[in-house]
């Protein structure tokens, strides 16, 4: 696709989402269509696919944690409080996890902030199995990062959880955050 189509959709998709909130929509929900609609364009373009509508549904979430700080030990499952968007419905927040509700290839992204001179240590898992280790230093504000491309069945569970024996302190106020969204079949 062009960026010369790839405007005059967004340009097109600006104008009715206008004359909707014109109408008596809200600015809020205004903003939150035209996030979903972006999304499904770059998500489309990304893909190879030649457009956005139909019936293609894909999940899309972006989670922060809001608490501060969080004390993380044991096999603690952090619970990113504040949802940003959950196409699909696949984040929990009350569990932290993010199931699959359909199959197929999904991009993910993970942050973690170390808080007060504490080492963190968290992992990808899915299905109860460690895949991938993060790991941020004790220097206050330190990050660690994953971005994995896993291949899900519809009911498969993604999260973080803590990777180490040791009583560690997670920084919240936004800066530890995930994310993920579905890429194709």
């Amino acid at each position: 696709m062009s960026m010369h189509c790839l405007l005059h959709l967004i340009l097109v998709a600006t104008c009715v989402l206008y004359s909707e909130v014109k109408a008596g929509g809200s600015c809020l929900r205004l903003e939150n269509k035209i996030l979903d609609n972006l999304l499904d364009m770059i998500v489309a373009i990304k893909s190879g696919s030649p457009n956005s509508g139909g019936n293609s549904f894909r999940p899309a979430f972006t989670a922060t944690l809001n608490t501060h700080p969080v004390t993380v030990s044991g096999q603690f499952i952090p619970k990113f409080d504040n949802v940003i968007l959950n196409r699909g419905n696949g984040y929990d927040s009350k569990t932290g996890k993010f199931t699959a509700p359909k199959s197929g290839l999904y991009q993910f992204s993970f942050t973690i902030m170390s808080n007060g001179g504490s080492d963190l240590h968290m992992g990808v898992a899915k299905n109860g199995k460690y895949l991938i280790s993060l790991y941020a230093t004790k220097t206050h504000g330190d990050t660690g990062t994953a971005n994995p491309v896993l291949e899900l069945k519809e009911g498969d569970t993604v999260y973080l959880i803590h990777g180490a024996s040791a009583t560690q302190s997670m920084a919240g106020h936004h800066f530890s955050n995930m994310s993920g969204y579905y890429i194709g079949e």
